[in-house]
């Protein structure tokens, strides 16, 4: 894969698409251009409408090429790019592979793991058969969450010595419907679709934690995931949301919006409420809380297979609608779902703690481009000078069809 200089963002989030162009340059992604624009229809309950989704990406695409000249000495018009969707739509299959090497008197080399990283590959595809996903999925992408040399751990195999090799994977499955509808939107956009990346994969980039745990609360589910130096292990999913947990918390107050519940709930946390009303709906979201909690721990439990978790954990609630999901995970009940040894330490995602990003619009900040922003991240390692076997993993991934090359978007 040639070096990257130049490369287009666009992450399809709920309501809305941003799009970024970045510069790349040794590990960092600079952002020179960024932008939204609103796209309603995005996520698990919706197919995917292409004729909607282009013309949210163009103008959002158009934007962010535009701010690029206030950034750098002329307008910046990548033709390559990563595109975000929404990890609802998406299923984790994580698989191991070893190798005993033929002369382990030898150095390992860039051959050698990559027909490792090959045969990952291919028992991704073979157990996504077996387990039962059907024809309208397909591997979008993966990850190289750990790799060992004679049962040790190691950050880049090449050059050491040792008689076997294992390299941990995670794959990520996509419908195959959207699949071709971010093709068809790359192509009427005349860019080349390089990458799609869960929302989840990129939020684990930034987290540079030998061993950690993430936890993301959306609108209508909730996912934890173990993370390894950015790289996600395993994925728990629960069906418990934001939503579902205000609903649960406010059904004795009869509300008959969602507008209603916000309103309700902020003068709650405000201490603005009638004291008996403030202790029912005090009990009530106590109890969607725990639900929330044990359905979360029970999927992990059936996710990880292990006899404990890191005590460390990151945390970002995606609508922002719940601040005190985070408080709870530093409760006692909490403690006592999982087995974490001690008390876990909860800790908020935050852009700021995103390293090797770099805005130069000043418009990427707070917790709306915390996804964005990780996103960058990701694309930035994959296209470090020393991580090719990230790259060598996103060019056998062979859901993208070898059509002829799009007209570039430098022309306009």
């Amino acid at each position: 894969m040639p070096e990257m200089r130049h490369h287009t963002l666009m992450t399809w989030e709920h309501g809305h698409v941003r799009a970024a162009v970045l510069q790349l340059n040794e590990g960092t992604a600079e952002i020179m251009g960024v932008a939204a624009a609103p796209v309603h229809g995005i996520g698990g309950t919706n197919l995917p409408d292409v004729e909607r989704w282009y013309i949210g990406g163009e103008r959002a695409l158009t934007q962010a090429e535009e701010m690029t000249a206030h950034s750098s000495s002329r307008k910046v018009v990548p033709d390559d790019v990563t595109m975000c969707i929404p990890s609802e739509v998406t299923r984790d299959l994580p698989v191991t592979v070893s190798q005993r090497r033929r002369n382990a008197k030898r150095p390992i080399s860039l051959e050698e793991m990559a027909a490792l990283l090959r045969r990952g590959y291919r028992t991704a595809q073979d157990r996504a058969q077996d387990q039962g996903y059907s024809a309208s999925e397909d591997i979008v992408c993966g990850c190289l969450t750990r790799l060992t040399v004679d049962g040790q751990s190691v950050l880049d195999p090449i050059g050491l010595y040792g008689e076997a090799v294992e390299a941990q994977l995670c794959f990520f499955l996509a419908p195959v419907v959207w699949i071709r509808a971010l093709e068809a939107v790359a192509a009427r956009l005349e860019l080349a679709l390089t990458s799609i990346v869960p929302h989840h994969m990129a939020y684990a980039a930034p987290l540079g934690e030998p061993e950690a745990l993430m936890v993301l609360l959306d609108e209508d589910h909730s996912l934890m995931a173990l993370v390894r130096n950015g790289r996600i292990e395993w994925t728990a999913r629960a069906p418990v949301g934001a939503g579902k947990m205000l609903q649960g918390a406010t059904e004795d107050f009869n509300l008959s919006s969602p507008q209603h519940i916000a309103l309700l709930m902020r003068a709650y946390r405000a201490g603005q409420l009638r004291e008996d009303f403030e202790e029912t709906l005090a009990r009530a979201f106590w109890r969607e809380l725990r639900h929330w909690m044990t359905a979360l721990a029970e999927q992990a439990q059936r996710a990880a297979s292990v006899q404990h978790f890191p005590p460390r954990l990151f945390f970002f609630d995606v609508p922002r609608a719940v601040p005190e999901a985070r408080l709870s995970l530093e409760t006692p009940f909490w403690e006592r779902c999982l087995p974490f040894g001690r008390c876990p330490e909860v800790l908020e995602m935050e852009t700021s703690n995103v390293r090797n990003v770099l805005d130069w619009t000043s418009r990427a900040g707070g917790p709306a481009f915390l996804l964005l922003r990780s996103a960058a991240h990701h694309i930035a390692r994959v296209y470090a000078p020393s991580h090719a076997l990230e790259r060598l993993l996103i060019e056998m991934i062979h859901w993208r069809r070898a059509a002829a090359k799009h007209p570039s978007r430098r022309g306009r």
